[in-house]
């Protein structure tokens, strides 16, 4: 859902056997490679998974397309369950983890068009709450939701991506760095769904992408 692609192995615990990243505009031409190494690292093969998970959105049209072309092939090849995950539930995670002070984490991934994708998520002896409805919004309607949360912490590329007009708009230390949606917080995630013996739809899944892609918009009609 980001610039960043992640891959991860994880055991049944949620201890990482093998992880990768590589961060480009596109990433298409490195998600497989990316999915060989850490098999490699981790002595397996896609048949010895148990499942394969994603993040589903909302961010990059492109990134989440790939992500989940690239889940769907190693699923239709192995037969292995699927499972897809919230972007901005895993970034929560990561955010929780990153601001173990925080009582409500607001993960933000950019929406582009001057835009972010949002929702706030309370924390409590370190579980994390799940989220509602993303909000799609501008960063200065962001700001007046995050002023309304008392002691919330908001990170994500969203965030940094106008990161100059929420220092200046938040309380200092509201904002904090962070990596993520990791591929580790997808995978701790999946692991409760999992051992539910839970699973997503392999044909009719498909990424949340917060907003319709321009191309299935209809045209304005024209004027002769």
């Amino acid at each position: 859902s980001t610039q960043a692609a992640r891959v991860a192995i994880i055991d049944g615990a949620g201890v990482a056997l093998a992880r990768a990243e590589e961060t480009a505009d596109r990433h298409s031409p490195h998600v497989l490679k990316l999915c060989d190494e850490v098999l490699g690292a981790a002595g397996l093969t896609p048949a010895g998974l148990d499942a394969i998970a994603c993040g589903a959105g909302p961010g990059s049209f492109t990134g989440l397309r790939v992500g989940l072309s690239v889940v769907k092939g190693l699923a239709l090849a192995t037969g292995k369950p699927i499972l897809l995950i919230s972007s901005l539930q895993a970034l929560a995670l990561d955010l929780a983890l990153a601001a173990p002070e925080a009582r409500v984490v607001v993960p933000c991934i950019d929406a582009g068009k001057g835009e972010v994708y949002a929702f706030d998520c309370a924390v409590a002896d370190g579980v994390v709450a799940a989220g509602g409805e993303p909000w799609r919004l501008t960063p200065a309607a962001l700001a007046e939701r995050l002023n309304e949360l008392a002691g919330a912490v908001v990170g994500g590329n969203g965030a940094e991506r106008h990161a100059a007009f929420l220092d200046g708009a938040l309380p200092a230390g509201a904002r904090r760095a962070v990596e993520g949606p990791t591929a580790l917080a997808i995978g701790a995630l999946v692991l409760p769904r999992f051992a539910r013996g839970e699973s997503d739809d392999l044909e009719k899944s498909v990424p949340f992408y917060g907003r319709p892609p321009d191309i299935t918009r209809k045209k304005p009609p024209s004027v002769r």
